[in-house]
């Protein structure tokens, strides 16, 4: 029987990959992340915009691009985009990584390679950190799940992307979702 060669959290931060290697660390084992398709890099584009947009008029909070978040003793996730408001946001030091937390709401652009219950456990990873909500994006079919520990809500089409953390945001998924 193999055994898992495992990793802390701060060796994990000590890392020094090639800029197009990605890593998560999970349960403290190091698991590789595929390389994005172009569908997925344009969704989080579309993400990054909306929500970029939203907080240059309303400053209560910031969007990230694929940053380190430490969601549990041994695990590190890195979500698509990762938005914080500002209570969090004061607290995050801007030059180091991991941060410490999880973010407020985790976005996460399904990829082709990903398998359901790899899925699963990333949203319960976030929501158990202290995310308040987590986005799922489904472009191939067209969905967007917003999760919360209060249930799942689930829209299409034209339907408008809200949150109670985003007062006054509003963005039909269409929009969120329009790819090549």
């Amino acid at each position: 029987m193999a055994t898992k060669t495992l990793m802390t959290v701060e060796e994990f931060a000590q890392m020094n990959v090639p800029e197009t290697e990605d890593y998560e660390l999970v349960e403290g084992e190091l698991i590789a992340s595929p390389s994005a398709t172009p569908n997925h890099g344009l969704i989080c584009e579309n993400v990054s915009v909306f929500i970029g947009v939203y907080f240059r008029e309303n400053r209560i909070g910031k969007v990230l691009s694929e940053v380190d978040c430490r969601v549990a003793d041994d695990t590190v996730r890195r979500p698509d985009r990762s938005i914080f408001l500002s209570a969090r946001l004061q607290q995050i030091d801007p030059k180091r990584v991991p941060i410490p937390f999880a973010p407020d709401i985790a976005v996460e652009v399904l990829s082709p390679s990903e398998i359901a219950i790899d899925v699963n456990r990333k949203i319960r990873d976030y929501l158990g950190a202290g995310s308040t909500e987590v986005w799922i994006l489904d472009y191939d079919n067209g969905e967007l799940f917003v999760h919360t520990k209060a249930g799942i809500r689930m829209l299409v089409g034209n339907e408008a992307l809200e949150s109670p953390l985003l007062p006054g945001f509003t963005v039909p998924v269409s929009d969120l979702l329009a790819g090549f």
